[in-house]
This record gives structure tokens, sequence and C-alpha cells, in this order.
């Protein structure tokens, strides 16, 4: 219909166009003919062509969307708020004036409106509306109250059990809810009433339903009578004050409103039509009263405020004094802000203002209802630990422990204190979300329009929710990943000393560095992405961070190697954190990895520090196994069956050493006579091991296979020269000490200078 009289309204501005256009014609130039009879039919049928009249259509549209728009500046908003801001203290000012006339003249317009039988009417209607959805809500509860009291009575271990009892519980109250609106507002809505009856009966209605949900919110989170379905960490008293507080709050901000809304249509109303004439505000008298109640509710919020504050220093211990404190001045200055805006009409002030300020508060219980969950998960975890830990009374216990030593407990590694940030950093993410689109709704930012001339508001709140969405992303990323690296590395046991590190040593080198990596990626994203939604062109900046890049490269050309070496070293796997290495006649464990170096820690205590670009050739002696040969040198006549005999038994011994047996991968072996010397034989002895368990073994079969061969008779060769002496005279002293000196010569043979070769 709009689209045809938009067609019609089209046509006849054209032929008035036309029209005119001729007579101008026709007066500037009189020499040109009129149209003829056929020529004004033709035109005529075009018009009527439904084609022509689609395509006038799209024409007048495109005209229209292509038109500019009227977009304020800011000096003329502000302007206009001035003038808004000044038209309500005028506003304010004849409230003041009719203050003391306002009861009266409300009355009189009561009375006029509302005749004693529409008053009995309107109540009697009012209570059979109450009485049919309170019907309807009993017997939904018929069904529902089995399951409610189960739920009720029920004991919750986990707190995944005793939120969703919760939610239950809350849906089935709102299950019956639903029911009360329907039998009343239903019922309502089949009778044609009068429209001050409408709104009076409406609004009583709507203020039931909404001060009942926020009734059965609050018992979401508080439950005052049932503790274990509580979802706050707060006391019974507590409890019982805060919610019984809101109740009361929200019922007179409720009552408040619609009576207000009844004020208003009752004094702006015409009283023999009914309809209420077309103004920008409320009537002076209703203004008056509507002022009255704010300030009462001001009142009744700031007293309150006290009292739940004065319960909670009395009954909790989770908030000191001085948090108690600020968070009273909060909500007070809260409200008073709210108080002010609503005062002055600034409307989206107030809602920004009340937004922002609740926000806060419950942010932080958010984060305090999360930090309870976690620590009831983590206190149920570390309860089952302990209980699978502690031995059960029928196990022997070792009595070779003293009683006065101390026994330390194993660790209990917690696996969801990590998940704790990730938790609280999503419902962060959440709550700004949630307000950032709240306070575009308020302001009418329009951010999901797209204009090519958006106004100041659009682009203002475009570039923070653009800016403020990087940033918590990339938070949450960060979290997200540095609680998952953190785990893992907390999860990661250093090898104890003189033990090489597994292959999960390569997962503790490796990891830090990627948090660097993943650190200053997020960093590098998050700007570039809040330059570029502030209308910054990243192009430029691209391209002179790779020119950077290129002339860094160059001006540095051994940092590049570095960085370059190591990665390709940390590729291969050549090295990991703990292990014992050999570089260049250095020896140690690696202790550190960064980006352009290592740092070996010598057994002596030394640290060395080595660029990847210098390193050659790498020793590692930590990888896989170890293989370890020891020699015993006995004499010419030894049964060499029993030396093989007595190292398989020593080796079996080896083998079932409870410290270390699992390490041996091949036990000791002998491998017979390995060569001859000029006083004895040397027989060879081999075993292999993981790397870094093959000192303490040697030393354990060093004494073993000694104290085994004692035992057996076999004694090791020591070396010594027989000297014989011609003739049988007695030596005298000089010769005697000449003898001494010549066999002492024999014995001992110089010893080659060279390198020990150390071990750790």
């Amino acid at each position: 219909m709009i689209g045809l009289l938009r067609i019609k309204a089209g046509l006849a501005a054209l032929l008035l166009i036309l029209s005119t256009a001729l007579a101008t014609a026709q007066d500037a130039a009189p020499t040109i003919d009129a149209p003829s009879a056929n020529d004004l039919h033709e035109f005529t049928r075009l018009l009527a062509d439904d084609r022509i009249q689609n395509w006038m259509q799209e024409q007048a549209n495109d005209a229209e969307a292509a038109a500019p728009q009227n977009i304020k500046s800011i000096r003329e908003q502000l302007a206009e708020a001035t003038d808004h801001v000044g038209a309500r203290v005028a506003d304010l000012s004849a409230a003041w004036a009719s203050f003391g006339e306002a009861p009266e003249v409300i009355a009189q317009k009561w009375r006029a409106q509302l005749t004693p039988d529409r008053r009995v009417r309107s109540l009697t209607f009012a209570l059979i509306f109450l009485f049919f959805g309170a019907g309807l809500e009993w017997l939904s509860r018929q069904y529902t109250n089995p399951l409610r009291r189960r739920i009720e009575f029920s004991t919750f271990k986990r707190p995944r059990e005793r939120l969703f009892a919760a939610l239950t519980r809350t849906a089935l109250a709102f299950v019956g809810l639903t029911m009360f609106a329907i039998g009343s507002i239903g019922a309502f809505s089949t009778i044609d009433w009068p429209p001050l009856l409408r709104t009076l009966i409406l609004a009583a209605l709507v203020g039931i339903l909404i001060v009942r949900a926020i009734n059965s919110l609050t018992k979401l989170f508080l439950a005052p009578r049932v503790p274990q379905l509580r979802l706050l960490p707060v006391g019974d008293k507590m409890a019982r004050v805060t919610g019984q507080a809101i109740m009361f709050f929200s019922a007179m901000v409720v009552f408040a409103v619609s009576l207000i809304d009844v004020f208003d249509q009752l004094t702006t109303s015409d009283v023999q039509g009914g309809m209420a004439p077309e103004q920008g505000g409320m009537a002076p008298e209703t203004l008056s009263v509507a002022v009255l109640f704010a300030v009462l509710l001001l009142a009744v919020a700031l007293l309150l405020i006290a009292i739940c504050f004065a319960q909670a220093k009395k009954h909790t211990d989770v908030l000191s004094d001085r948090a108690m404190a600020r968070w009273r001045i909060h909500l007070s200055l809260l409200s008073a802000l709210v108080f002010v805006t609503w005062l002055f009409d600034v409307r989206a002030l107030m809602w920004t203002v009340l937004s922002i300020g609740l926000a806060i508060p419950i942010l932080k219980l958010l984060r305090a209802w999360t930090d309870m969950t976690f620590d009831q998960v983590i206190a149920d975890f570390r309860a089952k630990a302990e209980k699978a830990t502690t031995p059960a009374p029928s196990e022997p216990v070792d009595t070779a422990i003293e009683e006065d030593e101390p026994v330390e407990p194993a660790p209990i590694v917690d696996p969801y204190e990590t998940y704790r940030p990730i938790a609280q950093r999503l419902i962060r993410f959440a709550m700004f979300i949630a307000l950032g689109l709240t306070l575009a709704l308020i302001w009418n930012a329009g951010i999901f329009e797209n204009s090519e001339n958006p106004t100041v508001a659009q682009r203002l709140f475009s570039i923070l929710i653009d800016s403020a969405a990087a940033v918590l992303i990339a938070d949450l990323i960060w979290t997200w990943g540095k609680s998952s690296i953190d785990r893992r590395l907390a999860a990661y046991k250093p090898p104890e000393d003189g033990q090489a590190p597994g292959p999960e040593a390569r997962m503790a080198t490796l990891l830090p560095l990627l948090r660097v990596v993943l650190m200053v990626t997020l960093l590098s994203m998050v700007v570039m992405s809040v330059l570029s939604s502030m209308g910054v062109n990243i192009a430029p900046i691209l391209a002179g961070a790779s020119v950077m890049g290129i002339a860094i490269g160059f001006g540095a050309q051994s940092l590049v190697k570095d960085v370059v070496s190591g990665i390709f070293f940390l590729v291969d796997d050549a090295f990991r954190v703990g292990e014992y290495v050999e570089i260049d006649q250095l020896r140690g464990t690696v202790e550190k990895i960064s980006i352009r170096s290592l740092q070996i820690r010598h057994h002596r205590g030394a640290v060395h520090t080595l660029p990847f670009g210098e390193l050659k050739s790498m020793t590692n002696y930590s990888r896989d196994w170890v293989i370890m040969k020891l020699e015993f040198r006995v004499p010419f006549d030894t049964d060499l069956q029993l030396v093989k005999k007595i190292v398989k038994k020593v080796g079996a011994e080896l083998k079932a050493n409870e410290h270390y047996g699992d390490s041996i991968l091949d036990t000791l072996k002998s491998q017979g006579v390995r060569r001859m010397e000029e006083f004895n034989m040397v027989v060879g002895v081999k075993f292999m091991t993981r790397p870094g368990e093959q000192w303490l073994v040697r030393r354990d079969a060093y004494q073993k296979v000694r104290d085994a061969f004692e035992a057996n008779g076999i004694r090791m060769a020591e070396r010594n020269v027989k000297v014989e002496i011609a003739g049988d005279q007695p030596l005298t002293e000089e010769e005697r000490k000449a003898v001494t000196a010549a066999a002492q010569d024999a014995i001992a043979q110089p010893v080659a200078p060279g390198v020990v070769p150390d071990e750790p």
C-alpha cells in the first residue's frame, strides 16, 4: 500500500513538473508545438506500465539511499543534550511548584477515571486473574514438586552436580512462573478493557511476574534455605539477609515504576476520549510523585546496603574490612549516580552508569564462584589421592624406618589448578562482550549496520569493540597457552643427580621457547589489530618492518646465524635440558636454552655459554644406552671359569638391586683375557646401562667383584721382582741397600704424562 502511494505521488509530481516545464517552455519558446493527444495518450500508457513503475520506484529508492545523511557533529549533540537537561530542569521546577497540589489533582483524576463500580470490577477481575494463574501454577507444581524435593534433600559432592541441580530447581520455578503468566495475562487479554484499567491491571500482573522472576534468580545463587545448592560462598544468615534485601528493593522499584506509569496516563489522558495527547514528558503532578518515589528508593537502597554489609561483617570472613568499606562506597555512589542521571533525564548515561557499576561486582561474584568451585574440586581430588596413597591397616609397616625419622609424603600433582585462570578469563571475556553489546544498544551505536557515513558514536564503539575483542581474545589465547605449557612443565620431573633425562626432557626444552614465541606473536597481532581498527593503514608498517628486518639481518649476521643454527639444533633434537654433553673439550649438563645460546654447567660448577653458531660438533653422553668396560689384573694361574661364574653371580646381584636394577640393560659379562702383561693377565668385564647410571653400577661392581674374588681365593696381581744373589755369604748393609734399590727400579714403571679424563 505504501509503495502504491509512493508511485502515485511520484506520478503526480512528475506530471506537475512536466506541465510546469511545458508552460515554461511555451512562455520561453512559443514556437515549440504542444504535444498532441496521441503523445499524451502514449505517455499515460507508459506511466501505467508496471515495468515503468518498478523502474521509477527503484530509481527513487537509489536516490534516497544515496542522499547524504544529516549527521550531527559533537558540538550539535552537546548542544541538544544541554537543551534537554535545561528543559528537564524547567520540568522539575514546575513539578516542585505543583508538589502541594499533586495529591489532590491525582485524586480527582483517579475518581473521574475510576468510578466505584469500575474499582470493584477491576479489583474483582484482578483477583480472578491471579486466582486463575495461581491455579495453573499449582497444577504444574503437582507434577514438579517430587523432583524439586528430591533435589533439595539430596547431597551433592561435585560442583558440577550442584550447579546442574541448582539450574534444574530454577528451571522448575520458571515453569511454574510461566504457567502463572499464561493463566493470568492470558485471561486478562481475552477482555476488552478501558485504557486506564488495562494499564493498571496489566502493570500489577507484570510487576508480580518481574518480582517473582528476580526472586527465582536470587534463589539460584544464594539459596537461603538450601545451603547445598548455594553457588556463592556466603553463610546462611548472609544469604537470607541479602535475598530479602534484593526482594524488597526490587518489589519497591517495580511498584514505583508501575504506579508512576499509571499516574502518567491518568494525568495526561483525555477524560472523555481516554486518549493520551502526544507530548514529550510527564505532567508536573506525575513528575513530582516520581521524584518523591526516586528519593524514597535512594534512601531505601542506601539503608539496605548498610544492613547487608553490617551482616556481612558479622557472618563472613571472605572480605576484609577495607574491602567491605570499598564495596559499600561503590554501591552507594552507584545508587546516587543513577538517581542524579535519572533526575536530569539523561537516560543513556543512567543505563551506562548502571551497567558498568553492576558489571564490576557481578564479575567479582563470578570470580568468587569460580574460585569456590575449583577449591571444592581440588579438595575432592586431593582427598581421593590421599586416600589412595594411604596404606591400609592390614598392610605390613616397614619397621626399618625409625620413629623419629620424618617421612615426607609424595607430592600430589593437581591437574585442575592450571585450568582456574582459563575459566576466569572465559568468564571475563563473556562479561566484557555482554557489557559492550549492552552499551552499544543503550547508545544506539548501530555496530551491526553497514553505513557509509557512520556517526561519532558508531565510530567510537566500533574502535572500542574491535580493540577490546582483539585484546580479550589475545588474553584468552595467552592464558590458555601459558596454562597448558605450565601444566606440562609442572608434570615434568627432572632426573635425579647422576641420571640422564628421558625423552620428556625435549618437552622441557622446547616449551619455554614456545611460550616466548607465543607471547611475541600475540603482542604483535594485538598492536596491529588495534591500529587497523583505529583506521591506520598497517601495510606500510608491515613493509617497513620487513625492510628493517632485512637491514638488521645484514647488520647482525652472527645473531641471525646463532638463531637459525639453534632452530636446526632443536629440530634435530641434538640435546635436551639435563643431558650431559661434550662440545670442543667442554663437558657439562645442559642447564638452559635460549633463542641464540646454550648454557652448560660443568660438574664442578662452572657455567659455559655457547652461541649456537659456534657449535661445530657435539657429543651427547645421555642418549639411549652406555657400555662400561672394567679391567681386573689377576695372576697367571687364576681359574678363568671360576672368574666367569663369579662375574655372572655378581651381575645377577646388581640386576636385582632395587635402586638401579631396572636401569641395567645388559648385566655384567666376562670377556675373558683381554691381554697378557709382564706380571699378570688382564680380565675384561662389561655391562650396559641407561645413561647416567653407569657410575653407580661401576662403583658397586668393583666392590662386589673384589669381595667375591677374595672369598673364592682369587687374589689381585701384584708387581714383584725376584732378586737372586750368587754365593752364600751374608750381605753387608751397603749391599743390601743396593739390592733393594735395584729391585725398586725394576718395579717402578714410568707413567706417560697425559690428561686425566673427567667424569661426573
